[in-house]
């Protein structure tokens, strides 16, 4: 007769009674788990029992050697041999180390184990006691999790046969059950990898131990899937000679970088400057082609030869057999509908929707999202010809640009990834992408008001999604991160980088003429009027010139054309205080071109003498009575009177300031320009700091400064043997070296042949001073070169470090690198502050009539953050990671945590084998114990979410306080990282003395109330936000309240004594 069983504890129960009657009993079992309660609640009767046999059905849950040989390919197991989903709960009270301890030694002792080696072979559980009792089913011989209201517990053991019915089921199952045990070709001997198992349970792990199986626990899932493995999946690929060329942290970057554009359509590497992005870049796009996918390389004309000359049959490619095939177009070639690009491709019949992969170089170009309604924008024609218009268009971007504290220039690019859906990552757990970012922003802006401005701060208030979305679609790394990880044997040396050396000479050596401040403030008083014709028409005219010339979308005006004058005179007025700063010659240049302008003013105006005449722009009716402007303005309309004052104010001024220049300038005054020269010939002939290296890179921001010196020196310098070369985002490029081609990037071959050529040229061949603007500034390696020198700074940290990321780049064969920096001969802060009064007119002008105050860059715009590292770039080179205290994409992804924990899991497999709840012993001042929980819950997520939802780290002092919540949990990581990181052993003392206290874990009472009391306080904060939640639309909301302590499951915990 056959009964049905309504619950495990009945079934316990009935066991029980079955082992408590009968002495010296066999019992055979087959079953997929051995849980801790069930073992807990037999154990007193088993110890009756004579033998025990147990069979192992399924063993998904203990991986093979094999699998732990591909620790990359494993996730966190979700089925455990010893806990259920009630022991999960039981675990709380920290009883699951004595009991499995315990069992430990009575299985060691008393109890045989094999496991089934198909476990398709045995599909149900069973239990055979002697020849008398048996328990059939298809359910685990485990304890239940107490059920929900309203549910029933799952439980289907279908039938139980007792001593008083008929045995021969059992006699047939017991036969059954023989044959499996005793076939080596069906099941194996399993007892000691079991006992090793559950070993597991109990031990004394090392604090470092703990560390990265809490990692693990917290980032595990974001492990890439392994060089190895992609490796293996791609034969062709692996033999390229672009992926054998790639250091190990590049390989690294592109099996992530193709995982994520595969499977979330797109990717943002935005590695820091002289990592090798390009490189990598390229590893992604054979990957690509090897698919026989077509790619588009977007980039910035000035990088054009660079990606062109990878493609080229040219005998300086190094990829030349990989034969690559990628077409090239210009950011421009966007905004043209005809002609020819560069590459050749007729740009009217371009189809830009056929590409399957947009590789973009220089994305942060495509970070403002401009768009017309009488026209399209670039960012528009990306956005709808190219990857909405194509079918799954992949992208890929390249920046290097940091977050700053607006998330908008990130949104703009990740919505190129996204094909502008706000719910394209919806199946991932992220709803929308927009609301995200906004939710991001928001504690932004709250950060940005604090005075601290602590980063760690901003990091554990920004939601848990946020982190998810950038470790989604972003790889961002700096060079501490790719040294402090692999190390340099793996990444290739980087130079060591000299004491700036900084010199600020006078524009006059003679101390005389063009004082440096006396000057700019005699600029400031120039009215400009030149600039600014509209403000001298007369007031009967003003509303007609308005309406003419106001630019205007739909009904809307957008701006009067008054008012872009007067930002234009501003801005000339920015530009002649930079241009002395450049050079004398520079700003004579600038001078001497203002003052014609003005000439050819007052001669226009001095010889009109009917009303008819008309100034005009750029198809001039009569040259001799018409002004050089861009727009018409009838001269009868002007106060003539009042603008010819003006305008002969201001030449007055620039007459005299330009009289000065030519006798700077003819009597060879310039002392700026001699200290150059003295630089460059000390270095080359009597101070290198590289044995050998004659290699100097100047950079101005003008063409003309560049030009000056370059005629200045070159002359000089080829007496003594050194060739030198000069080039512009203007004019072609020229050089005293002979018989070389002037075309742009042949002159950078010659000055810097082993990183653009892979070869060694003739000492004789070798341009050794390069003079250049900020054209090459970006995107170019030149890490031949072991100095560079800033001739002028433009008072941007940003743009000096980007000019010395041209050399200060991995694999150099430089033992040292060296800037040298020119400041005038003033004060920083007095410099700073007169720059400040120009920029403050400038930007008066320009909120007046946008309300838009950001007329220049972020970092121009900060005063505070330009002063404080101006001041450290002349004691320091400084790493553009380190430049500045706004959010970068370093800053905001775990790449840290996650190279630490993948380079340990290779040498650690085991750590993915390792049950939950473990503990280890720590030494330091602050005693407490430091517990990490997951969240289990399945609703909502809470309104006190951890930065690492849905996991907690929470610090408990001894008293019961909490030292570090979870609204600081990534500050409780680096905590457990502090106290844990290189003890790689268990501290026996500790262990000994805790094993005294608590009796080796049987009373852990302690600890166990202050795990409680941790819980309790993160479900005490979860109230409290809730509260404040009161007036929001969704109004008052407690996610845990009806929760308890038994839906957060123990990960680890730290016992700091």
């Amino acid at each position: 007769m056959n009964e049905v069983i309504n619950s495990t504890e009945q079934l316990i129960i009935m066991i029980n009674d079955i082992l408590k009657s009968k002495k010296d009993s066999i019992v055979n079992i087959i079953n997929d788990k051995l849980t801790l309660s069930v073992f807990s609640e037999l154990a007193k009767n088993l110890k009756n029992v004579k033998e025990i046999n147990f069979i192992i059905r399924d063993t998904a849950y203990i991986p093979s050697a094999h699998e732990i040989a591909r620790e990359f390919e494993m996730s966190q197991n979700t089925s455990d041999l010893f806990f259920n989903s009630y022991d999960i709960i039981e675990k709380n009270k920290l009883k699951h180390f004595v009991k499995a301890k315990s069992m430990y030694d009575f299985i060691k002792k008393n109890v045989n184990v094999r496991k089934t080696k198909t476990s398709q072979m045995v599909t149900g559980n069973i239990i055979i006691i002697d020849d008398e009792f048996q328990i059939q089913g298809s359910s685990s011989l485990e304890i239940s999790k107490k059920a929900s209201r309203g549910t029933v517990p799952r439980i289907n053991f279908d039938t139980f046969i007792t001593n008083n019915m008929d045995k021969t089921q059992i006699v047939n199952n017991k036969a059954k059950f023989e044959v499996l045990w005793n076939n080596n070709s069906y099941t194996e001997d399993y007892k000691e990898q079991l006992l090793q198992s559950l070993s597991y349970v109990y031990k004394d792990y090392s604090p470092e131990f703990l560390y990265y199986f809490t990692l693990n626990e917290l980032f595990g899932s974001q492990l890439d899937n392994g060089i190895e493995r992609f490796e293996r999946d791609s034969i062709s690929f692996k033999k390229s000679k672009i992926w054998s060329s790639l250091f190990e942290f590049q390989k690294d970057a592109v099996v992530s970088a193709i995982q994520k554009i595969n499977k979330y359509n797109g990717c943002i590497i935005a590695d820091s400057v002289g990592l090798g992005k390009t490189f990598e870049a390229l590893a992604v796009i054979k990957y690509f082609e090897l698919r026989q996918d077509n790619v588009l390389v977007l980039t910035p004309a000035k990088l054009y030869d660079n990606w062109n000359s990878f493609k080229s049959p040219y005998t300086d490619n190094a990829f030349i057999n990989d034969r690559f095939n990628y077409k090239i177009l210009f950011h421009t070639d966007l905004s043209r509908t005809k002609g020819e690009s560069k590459s050749g491709l007729d740009l009217s019949r371009v189809d830009w929707s056929k590409f399957d992969l947009i590789v973009i170089d220089e994305s942060h170009n495509f970070r403002n999202r401009t768009e017309s309604e009488d026209h399209m924008t670039r960012y528009q024609r990306l956005m709808y010809e190219v990857i909405k218009k194509g079918h799954n268009t992949k992208v890929l971007l390249l920046s290097a640009t940091p977050v700053n504290n607006s998330l908008t220039d990130l949104k703009n690019q990740l919505s190129i990834i996204t094909a502008d859906k706000d719910h394209a990552f919806e199946e991932y757990g992220i709803e929308s992408v927009s609301n995200l970012l906004r939710k991001a922003q928001k504690e932004i802006n709250v950060w940005i008001d604090t005075q601290e401005r602590a980063k760690s701060q901003l990091l554990d208030k920004l939601p848990s999604d946020f982190f998810k979305l950038l470790e989604m679609l972003t790889i961002s790394r700096s060079r501490k991160h790719i040294t402090g990880y692999y190390g340099n044997d793996n990444v290739g040396r980087f130079p060591n980088k000299m004491t700036p050396d900084t010199y600020k000479p006078e524009i006059d050596e003679k101390r005389v003429l063009l004082n440096f401040e006396e000057t700019n403030e005699i600029l400031e008083s120039l009215k400009l009027a030149v600039y600014a014709p509209m403000g001298y028409i007369k007031s009967e005219y003003k509303e007609y010139y308005r309406q003419k010339y106001q630019t205007v979308s739909g009904d809307r005006v957008l701006f009067y054309h008054e008012n872009r004058e007067l930002i234009t005179a501003q801005l000339h007025r920015f530009n002649l205080f930079k241009r002395l700063e450049s050079s004398v010659f520079a700003f004579g240049e600038t001078i001497r071109r203002l003052i014609a302008r003005i000439d050819s003013y007052i001669e226009a105006i001095s010889r009109c003498n009917s009303g008819e005449v008309s100034l005009e722009g750029e198809e001039f009716i009569d040259e001799d009575v018409t002004l050089d402007y861009k727009y018409e303005i009838k001269v009868e309309h002007l106060i003539t009177g009042d603008f010819l004052q003006d305008l002969y104010y201001d030449k007055e001024i620039l007459d005299s300031l330009y009289s000065n220049v030519l006798k700077v300038l003819n009597d060879k005054r310039d002392e700026k320009l001699k200290t150059l020269q003295g630089i460059i010939i000390d270095k080359i002939t009597q101070t290198p700091y590289n044995p050998g290296n004659r290699k100097i890179l100047i950079f101005s921001a003008f063409a003309d400064t560049a030009n000056y010196l370059y005629n200045s020196i070159s002359q000089e310098l080829s007496r003594h043997g050194i060739h030198t070369a000069c080039v512009s985002g203007s004019g072609d490029p020229k050089t005293t070296l002979k018989g070389v081609n002037c075309e742009f990037n042949n002159i950078l071959r010659h000055f810097s042949p082993r990183s653009k050529m892979g070869q060694e040229l003739p000492k004789e061949k070798n341009i050794d001073v390069l003079i250049g603007t900020d054209c090459i500034s970006e995107g170019q390696n030149l890490q031949d070169c072991d100095c560079v020198i800033n001739y002028d700074i433009q008072w941007n940290p940003v743009v000096l470090i980007q000019r010395f990321g041209r050399i200060d780049r991995i694999g150099s064969q430089n033992a040292n690198i060296a800037m040298v920096n020119f400041f005038p001969n003033v004060q920083l802060n007095d410099y700073l502050q007169l720059e400040q009064r120009v920029q403050g007119k400038m930007m008066a002008v320009n909120l007046g009539s946008t309300g838009d105050e950001h007329l220049l860059s972020p970092e121009m715009n900060d005063f505070l953050f330009r002063k404080k590292q101006l001041e450290r770039l002349q004691k320091e080179v400084i790493d553009m990671d380190d430049l500045n205290d706004n959010i970068s994409l370093t800053d905001l992804n775990m790449n840290d945590y996650l190279y630490e924990l993948s380079g340990y899991i290779k040498d650690h497999p085991e750590i993915r084998r390792i049950p939950r709840g473990i503990y280890s012993l720590v030494d330091d001042v602050k005693k407490g114990c430091i517990f990490c929980f997951r969240h289990q819950g399945d609703n909502e997520k809470p309104k006190n979410e951890s930065s690492l939802y849905p996991y907690y780290i929470m610090y408990m002092t001894v008293e019961g306080e909490v030292f570090i919540g979870n609204a600081n949990a990534r500050e409780a990581l680096k905590e457990i990282r502090k106290l844990c990181y290189g003890k790689c052993t268990p501290d026996s003392e500790l262990f000994k003395k805790f094993n005294k206290v608590t009796r080796n874990a049987e009373d852990m009472s302690v600890y166990s109330s202050l795990l409680s009391k941790a819980i309790s306080a993160i479900q005490g904060e979860e109230d409290k936000k809730a509260q404040t939640s009161i007036f929001d639309f969704g109004g008052y909301n407690n996610e845990f309240a009806n929760s308890s302590s038994d839906d957060f499951e123990l990960i680890s915990f730290l016992v700091v004594d």
